[in-house]
């Protein structure tokens, strides 16, 4: 499944589309998410966890990239990406930007390709892996 960049950003961003689940079942979505490599954890603006009824389940700390400190509450839900559902989620609430930003959390259970000149992004099949 194939994905054009985000171009309201210089320079386009990779992005994809995902459902938002409560393990219960309802949902939330196709919704546009951002791809960012260099985030730890997943954002969700705040407005669509509570569309969907969640309820933080508990609270921490996030750095930012500058080294900031914020306060932040964690959410857990399933999170829908092309054909495969991904269970159990930690996600950050966002509550100041809009954007939904898929990090690493999200990121590394996926095989993608981020296809620059083309200016797409690609859901590849996972391949089962032989040895090591």
């Amino acid at each position: 499944m194939s994905y054009p960049y985000d171009s309201s950003y210089t320079p386009p961003l990779p992005a994809l589309e995902v459902v938002l689940r409560r393990p219960e079942g309802n949902s939330l979505g196709p919704l546009p998410a951002l791809i960012d490599t260099g985030a730890d954890t997943t954002l969700i603006p705040v407005a669509s966890l509570q569309r969907l009824g969640l309820r933080p389940f508990s609270t921490g700390f996030l750095r930012s990239q500058w080294g900031e400190r914020h306060s932040i509450e964690l959410y857990l839900l399933d999170i829908q990406v092309a054909d495969q559902t991904l269970p159990d989620i930690e996600a950050v609430g966002n509550g100041v930007g809009r954007e939904l930003i898929l990090g690493r959390n999200i990121l590394n259970k996926l095989l993608l390709l981020l296809d620059g000149p083309s200016q797409m992004t690609d859901i590849l099949v996972s391949r089962p892996r032989i040895g090591r």
